[in-house]
């Protein structure tokens, strides 16, 4: 008759009942408790990234109104707000106009300016890890069905990222 200790097993009246190592029991629910964690902890960060992502967007949609606000402003004083010598591409003061007319936080570059529609063609809105970049679509050159240039509309793009390098120079 085999040794019944190693196998680790009761006999009641014909019925083989096997004994449930309590070091098994750890190991498997250990592994499953843990899978559990790591999907339940990447649902809930990229919940939150996208969410705040959301956030960071109708933020920039505010910051192209105030673009085209403090635009006209300049305007009507024969300038222009766009400067490409400038590392934003705002002539100064143009930034703090922007930022008490939209009371956002971020930073604002501005790529291309329509001085004829006194509107933005190309900007980007960073805040924190999220970036945001509009272009217009006459910047593009893309239509709409029925072959002309919506001017509300355009292409928005909203990144997360961080810096790894991040140099400047004075």
């Amino acid at each position: 008759m085999a040794n019944t200790s190693n196998l680790n097993r009761e006999t009641q009246e014909g019925t083989i009942f096997y004994r449930r190592r309590i070091a098994d029991w750890i190991r498997r629910y250990s592994i499953e408790f843990v899978l559990v964690i790591l999907v339940a902890a990447f649902v809930i960060v990229s919940t939150v990234i996208t969410a705040k992502g959301r956030a960071v967007f109708r933020e920039a949609k505010d910051v192209r109104t105030a673009l085209k606000f403090v635009g006209t402003q300049y305007y009507g004083q024969n300038s222009c707000i766009y400067d490409p010598s400038e590392i934003t591409g705002l002539i100064d003061g143009a930034a703090e106009d922007i930022e008490a007319v939209s009371t956002r936080k971020g930073q604002v570059t501005l790529y291309a300016w329509d001085e004829k529609d006194n509107e933005p063609l190309r900007f980007e809105y960073r805040k924190g890890f999220y970036t945001v970049t509009y272009t217009a679509d006459k910047y593009t050159g893309k239509t709409a069905e029925n072959g002309k240039i919506n001017q509300m509309m355009g292409t928005w793009t909203v990144t997360y990222s961080f810096n790894i390098l991040n140099y400047e120079s004075d």
